[in-house]
C-alpha cells in the first residue's frame, strides 16, 4: 500500500479552511493569522471521512480522479469532510478500510468509495445523516436478497443476468464509453437491503467498531462488498439504500482470473462445503429480467 494521506476540509466561524496532513481521530490545529496577531484555533473533527484507495499519485488524484475533482468542488462549497487516501495503492482495500475503522473517532461517518466516482450531491453530509438515522450501513444500490454463491449484488442466478426487477434497489448515474449513459434506476430507494454495491458504502465508525465488523483481507479488490454485507448482516446490522447523487465512470469486471480466484475465496468463507464454480450466463439465452431502466434524469433528492 502507498502512503496514507489525510486531508481535512473544515468550516469554522472564520470561514472555510482546507487543512493538509493530520489524523482522522485527532483534532487538527492550525494557525489563523489576524490583523492583531496570531492565535491558535482548534478545529473540530469533520463529521464525514471519505476512505479511498487509488493507483494514482496524490497530485494526479486531485487533478484527474473523478472523486478528487468532486471533493475539490465540495470543499469550495464549504462541505466539511476528511479524506483518508492510499495513493499509488496495490494493497488489498481491506488494509486501508480496516485501518480507518480502527482509528477514526466513534462519532465520525466512514464512506468507503471508489476513486472513479464523482460525488454530485452538495448535500451529501445531510443525506448521510438522514440515511444512517434509519439504517446502520447504507449504499446507493443493492438487492433485497442474497442467494448462496451469488457472485454480484445484481446477479442472483447467473453472472451477467440481472435479478428480477422487484429485488433490485436504488440507482446511480453512469458515464461509460461505448455504452448508453444516464441514470440507472434499479428500484425503490430509502429501502432495506440484504446486500449493497461496494462502489459506495457508509456507516458510523462506532457501529462498525462496537460490532467488530471489518472487511475481509482475503478479498483484495473483488467481492469484498458482498463479504462485508455478509458480516454486517451476521452482526445484526440494518442495511439499506439511500438516494445520494453520484456518477460512476466504470462498470463491474466479472471475467478475469483475479475475480474467479476471489469468488472461490468468497464461497469458501461462506459455504465451505459447496461448489464454487460461478454459474455463467448461457450464450444466446435472453435475460429472465430486463436490465434496469435508464433515463437522463438526475438523481432525485
Amino acid at each position: 500500500m502507498g502512503h496514507i494521506v489525510q486531508h481535512h476540509s473544515q468550516r469554522t466561524g472564520h470561514g472555510h479552511r482546507s487543512v493538509g496532513h493530520g489524523h482522522c481521530q485527532s483534532g487538527t490545529n492550525t494557525r489563523h493569522h489576524l490583523a492583531r496577531g496570531i492565535r491558535m484555533i482548534s478545529l473540530p473533527r469533520p463529521p464525514v471521512v471519505f476512505v479511498c484507495a487509488t493507483r494514482l499519485s496524490v497530485a494526479d488524484f486531485w487533478l484527474k480522479a473523478p472523486l478528487g475533482q468532486s471533493l475539490t468542488r465540495l470543499q469550495q462549497q464549504g462541505v466539511a469532510f476528511s479524506l483518508e487516501l492510499a495513493d499509488q495503492n496495490a494493497a488489498p482495500l481491506a488494509a486501508l478500510y480496516n485501518r480507518a475503522i480502527a482509528h477514526c473517532a466513534a462519532e465520525q461517518i466512514l464512506v468507503f468509495v471508489h476513486d472513479d466516482v464523482r460525488l454530485d450531491d452538495l448535500f451529501i453530509n445531510q443525506r448521510l445523516l438522514e440515511g444512517l438515522a434509519v439504517f446502520d450501513v447504507i449504499g446507493v444500490a443493492g438487492n433485497r436478497r442474497l442467494k448462496a454463491r451469488q457472485g454480484a449484488w445484481a446477479f442472483a442466478e447467473k453472472m451477467g443476468q440481472w435479478d428480477h426487477a422487484h429485488n433490485l434497489l436504488g440507482g446511480i448515474n453512469h458515464e461509460l464509453p461505448h455504452r448508453p449513459n444516464g441514470f440507472n434506476r434499479y428500484g425503490p430507494t430509502r429501502t432495506a437491503a440484504r446486500v449493497l454495491d461496494g462502489v459506495f458504502l457508509a456507516a458510523r465508525a462506532a457501529t462498525l467498531q462496537h460490532n467488530k465488523v471489518q472487511f475481509a483481507p482475503e478479498l483484495a479488490f473483488h467481492l469484498y462488498d458482498l463479504e462485508f454485507c455478509q458480516r454486517a448482516h451476521r452482526a445484526g446490522l440494518r442495511l439499506g439504500v439511500w438516494p445520494i447523487a453520484m456518477t460512476h465512470f466504470s462498470g463491474g469486471q466479472y471475467d478475469s482470473d483475479s475475480w474467479r480466484q476471489a469468488y472461490t475465496t468468497y464461497c469458501q468463507l461462506n459455504w465451505p462445503t459447496s461448489s464454487t464454480a460461478p454459474k455463467a450466463k448461457p450464450q444466446g439465452k435472453p435475460d429472465e429480467a430486463p436490465a434496469p431502466a435508464r433515463t437522463a434524469a438526475a438523481h432525485a433528492p
